[in-house]
C-alpha cells in the first residue's frame, strides 16, 4: 500500500501540526518537502504547500480529521477537498502585489531620473 496526498498545507508549522494531528488519531501521516521547505519556502507555497501524505487506506479518514480540526472552535469552517487552499491564494495573491511593487521601484526611478535629467536641461 502506498502513500496518498491528503491536502497541502502552506505553512511548514501548520503542516507538522496536522500531521500530529492525523498520527494522534492514528493515522500514519507524514509531512513532505519538509527538508526542501525549510530552504525554499516561496518555491513551496508555489506549488501549493507542504504536502500531508498518508497510507491509501487512511486517506478518507485522514480528510476526515483535517476537516474536524478545521472545524474546531476558532479555526473556521472546514473545505471539502483543502482547508487551507484559501491561505494559499492569499499568500500567492500577496507575492504577486510585492513583484508588482517591485517592478514599478525597478522601472520606475529610471524614468523619474530621466525626466529630471531633461527638465534640468
Amino acid at each position: 500500500m502506498g502513500l496518498v496526498l491528503v491536502t497541502r498545507i502552506p505553512g511548514l508549522v501548520e503542516a507538522q501540526i496536522a500531521a500530529g494531528a492525523l498520527r494522534s488519531a492514528g493515522i500514519r501521516a507524514e509531512v513532505f518537502d519538509a527538508s526542501f521547505g525549510g530552504i525554499e519556502a516561496p518555491v513551496i507555497e508555489g506549488l501549493g504547500g507542504y504536502r500531508i501524505m498518508a497510507p491509501e487506506g487512511e486517506a478518507v479518514a485522514a480528510r476526515d480529521v483535517l476537516k474536524l480540526l478545521r472545524a474546531s472552535p476558532g479555526l473556521g469552517e472546514p473545505e471539502d477537498n483543502a482547508p487551507w487552499s484559501s491561505s494559499l491564494a492569499d499568500a500567492a495573491r500577496a507575492r504577486k502585489r510585492n513583484w508588482r511593487l517591485v517592478a514599478l521601484i525597478i522601472l520606475g526611478v529610471p524614468a523619474v531620473f530621466w525626466l529630471i535629467r531633461l527638465v534640468t536641461r
